[in-house]
């Protein structure tokens, strides 16, 4: 699992690979997206287009995270969602809640939408 991080702009990019587990790789994520969000990063994209699995723990995560950029008036997209992280977010309806876009491109458009 790693976690990278870049500037698009005034957009921060953040891109977790492999699988979140619930585990160190979870904590890196949310401690690298809470950062972000501390420092009132307005703009930031979620990009799991590299991530292959998320558990319970960290839908968890991506949950709490959507809701601190919120209460602190940032926005939050995610995008490039694998097909069965998709469903699982659709079963628990959080794509209800959060910002999804096909692609990054999308995303990062959108916030001058």
């Amino acid at each position: 699992m790693g976690l990278h991080v870049e500037r698009v702009g005034d957009v921060a990019v953040v891109e977790p690979s492999g699988m979140l587990k619930g585990g160190k790789e979870t904590d890196d994520l949310e401690n690298g997206l809470r950062k972000l969000i501390n420092d009132q990063q307005g703009k930031i994209v979620l990009d799991l287009g590299k991530t292959t699995h998320m558990s319970s723990p960290a839908i968890g995560v991506l949950a709490s995270i959507h809701t601190s950029a919120v209460n602190r008036g940032l926005r939050l997209h995610v995008c490039n969602i694998e097909r069965r992280i998709d469903h699982t977010l659709t079963i628990v309806k959080l794509v209800r809640v959060l910002n999804v876009f096909n692609t990054r491109d999308d995303a990062i458009a959108a916030f001058d939408a």
